[in-house]
């Protein structure tokens, strides 16, 4: 037998019903190298289900209580959300089998060549311009290997507890001992056996401890705390006091999204629950979205048209009143007047008393230029202003007013899991969850779930606007 197929002919049978505490009825076998692995399963009378292929995998259907990723992950460019996909078809406590490429691969040309390849890749991206948004990689895909620590780590932040780890076809025994730590991790292929946990944490997923949750956040997102610590203190504001629900959802909330998904990113639990109580909310897709790293290979009408195809699901599952989709060019967002009185004819027409927007610490640029595009629209509106409620996205807001979301995180999660196309890239669900636990740490000192809002009358937001972007307030 040769060490590079070990990895699929190993029989792990015995070991996943101990692991699962009973003989799957149900298996997944996903990967155009698994067909040893579908033999020994159907022998054993389990049902099971073969794709060569994850376009094959679907988001509907029966769940399993075994999926096995069979050589699959190294050949999927967006290699976490194929596994977000495969832990929503498993049952609870279900079971994850990983067989893949290891990048300590030493004892093969194959393995030694991608080595020097991933190298040269890695050199030329960190001698590249920086920016504090995470850029997604738009290089030409040809496979990948995985170092065993990060293939656990993405597992684990994805929501499976990582049951056993191993690497198949080691190096030969006197050279992996001259190697040292490297040579034990060396080897062909990684084995990685994980047990499904909640997504979310909370419930049958204990909250990570404060260390990690709340102080590990600050520190990870140092810079923009200091931005909201600074606009906490120039603002002089008081503690953050919880939103009326009833109140708000009587104030025909707009909600200014410049992407698909930000409306959801940054105030999805809020929305759900204003939905909830009658209120009629109105959400505006700035932009068409189409600027994805995963359109790296589409044609332009399916770039212009998807996001906000996903935003309509989205607005539908929401229970809002209406969406409004101007399709200003994702890859060129500019402050037009078009764009200007289009914003301002829909906060009219839907006669709101509250709009929904990024806010002046948000890192974004696009996220600048659609509050700028709100001041400009809110200068020229006639009659009484409504009131600015600004949240978090790339930022963290000095919150007037908090809501507690914990009871809507599945329905958050589901929302955004409707936006397939930047989950992708960016795994927002545990962006945003992360982001939550630390409002919930820092303004209510427990485990749970906090959106924070800064809500300004109309007039303030128009002079701190005028300061922010360095233009005199608009005349009324």
């Amino acid at each position: 037998m040769s060490a590079g197929r070990t990895a699929f002919e190993q029989d792990d049978r015995e070991q996943v019903r101990t692991i699962l505490g009973r003989a799957p009825a149900r298996v997944l076998v996903l990967g155009a190298d698994g067909m040893a692995i579908v033999r020994r399963w159907n022998e054993a009378g389990a049902s099971v289900t073969f794709l060569a292929s994850p376009d094959e995998l679907g988001g509907e259907g029966a769940n399993w209580d075994v999926a096995y990723l069979a050589g699959a992950l190294e050949r999927e460019r967006w290699d976490r959300w194929l596994l977000q996909r495969v832990h929503r078809r498993l049952e609870p406590g279900g079971l994850l089998v990983v067989l893949t490429l290891n990048l300590l691969d030493l004892g093969s040309l194959a393995g030694l060549t991608h080595l020097a390849s991933r190298a040269a890749h890695q050199l030329g991206r960190r001698m590249g311009a920086r920016t504090a948004l995470p850029t997604a990689d738009r290089s030409t895909f040809r496979g990948r290997r995985y170092r065993l620590s990060r293939l656990a780590g993405m597992v684990e932040g994805i929501g499976f507890e990582v049951v056993t780890r191993t690497t198949d076809g080691h190096l030969p025994p006197a050279l992996a001992a001259a190697l040292g730590p490297v040579g034990r991790q060396a080897g062909r292929w990684i084995r990685l056996l994980a047990r499904r946990l909640p997504s979310l944490w909370g419930g049958d997923r204990p909250f990570p401890p404060p260390e990690t949750a709340h102080v590990g956040y600050r520190e990870r997102h140092a810079d923009a705390v200091a931005a909201r610590d600074v606009w906490r203190a120039t603002a002089r504001l008081a503690p953050p006091r919880p939103v009326d629900i009833e109140d708000w959802a009587r104030l025909a909330p707009v909600v200014l999204a410049p992407h698909p998904d930000d409306e959801i990113i940054g105030c999805g639990g809020t929305l759900l629950d204003l939905a909830a109580r009658g209120g009629a909310v109105t959400i505006v897709q700035v932009t068409d979205g189409s600027d994805s790293a995963a359109f790296l290979d589409e044609p332009e009408a399916t770039r212009t048209q998807v996001r906000l195809d996903e935003a309509r699901a989205v607005a539908d599952r929401l229970n809002a009143r209406e969406i409004v989709c101007l399709r200003a060019d994702n890859r060129a967002l500019r402050p037009t007047a078009e764009l200007r009185g289009r914003i301002r004819e829909t906060i009219v027409r839907a006669r709101a008393a509250l709009v929904f927007a990024p806010s002046f610490t948000d890192i974004h640029p696009d996220h600048q230029t659609v509050l700028r595009l709100l001041a400009e629209s809110l200068g020229e509106m006639p009659g009484p202003l409504p009131e600015v409620a600004l949240y978090e996205v790339w930022s963290l807001v000095a919150p007037t007013h908090v809501r507690d979301v914990g009871p809507r995180m599945l329905e958050i999660e589901e929302l955004l899991l409707l936006y397939e196309t930047a989950l992708k890239v960016d795994d927002y669900v545990h962006l945003v969850a992360e982001r939550l636990i630390f409002n919930s740490f820092e303004y209510r000192g427990v485990a749970g779930y906090v959106e924070g809002f800064q809500v300004l009358p109309g007039a303030r937001f128009l002079e701190l606007a005028s300061g922010h972007f360095g233009a005199p307030a608009p005349a009324r």
